[in-house]
């Protein structure tokens, strides 16, 4: 190799000199620091997206916290039975993959693939007259646009 820089002409090893000056930087830029740029810029927004579901649950917490709890309850509890006859006639029983009650009266639903909008039309409609409160709920979006999962834990 020495022996060949050592046949070039000045002019064409200063050449040489340069272009190797030039192409390393490019290189190191192109090759390491752009993608730890685009890295950093993700984890930066997935950050902002936390801190904005963050700040929204504190909001819909807070809303929570200012409703006026009910005092008793106006229904008695459907069961099984009754949430499974609404959840025909809201067009959802095939979404549900388990629906279970256990021995407290409590009532255990997931559905694995559900439209988003269906399960909050029909819980907006059934939730007031079956008789049970939502102890827990957690909803979670798939690959699919407008399908989530869903689970609903209900107490009598």
């Amino acid at each position: 190799m020495i022996d060949l820089l050592l046949r070039l002409a000045p002019r064409e090893r200063m050449l040489l000199a340069v272009a190797a000056l030039l192409v390393l930087p490019a290189t190191l830029g192109l090759g390491v620091l752009l993608p730890l740029a685009d890295r950093r810029a993700a984890a930066e927004q997935a950050l902002n997206d936390a801190v904005a579901l963050d700040q929204w649950v504190r909001d819909r917490l807070a809303e929570q916290a200012a409703m006026p709890r009910l005092a008793h309850r106006e229904n008695a509890p459907v069961g099984t039975a009754g949430i499974e006859k609404g959840l025909i006639a809201g067009g959802l029983r095939g979404e549900v993959s388990t629906l279970v009650t256990g021995a407290d009266g409590r009532i255990e639903m997931v559905f694995d693939a559900v439209d988003f909008l269906r399960l909050g039309g029909w819980l907006g409609a059934q939730a007031p007259h079956w008789g049970y409160d939502i102890q827990s709920f957690r909803i979670e979006a798939t690959d699919t646009p407008g399908v989530v999962t869903a689970r609903l834990s209900l107490t009598p």
